[in-house]
């Protein structure tokens, strides 16, 4: 069965740009714009992975993932950001993994198939 990534970034060339990359390591994408809209789609659908940029307008990721957890949504969630590492610090017990911008996405995507189950 193929795994299912959701990517949150509100920057559509970055978004565009993941989503491409996942799509060719045969991943099934679905991508948003922000965190209301990451929740929105959790609420239809399931993932195996969220991606998610940490700074996005209307909810942040670590806000969205904070709502994830109290709605006991397990999904594990990977952030990516261009915060400094002192303020990667204060969010980063939030998510599995935080990649600053920009990122590797191969190094990325070895961590998304250790989490789906899927060689890298």
């Amino acid at each position: 069965m193929t795994k299912r990534i959701l990517i949150a970034e509100d920057d559509l060339m970055s978004s565009e740009m993941l989503a491409t990359f996942a799509r060719g390591k045969g991943y099934e994408v679905v991508a948003v714009l922000d965190g209301v809209e990451l929740l929105t789609m959790l609420a239809e659908q399931q993932f195996d992975v969220i991606i998610t940029d940490l700074m996005m307008a209307t909810l942040d990721g670590a806000s969205a993932t904070e709502i994830m957890r109290m709605l006991e949504i397990t999904t594990p969630v990977i952030a990516l950001t261009a915060l400094s590492a002192d303020e990667i610090e204060l969010v980063k017990d939030k998510f599995i993994k935080v990649y600053q911008k920009p990122c590797d996405f191969n190094a990325l995507f070895e961590c998304v198939s250790l989490l789906t189950g899927e060689a890298a």
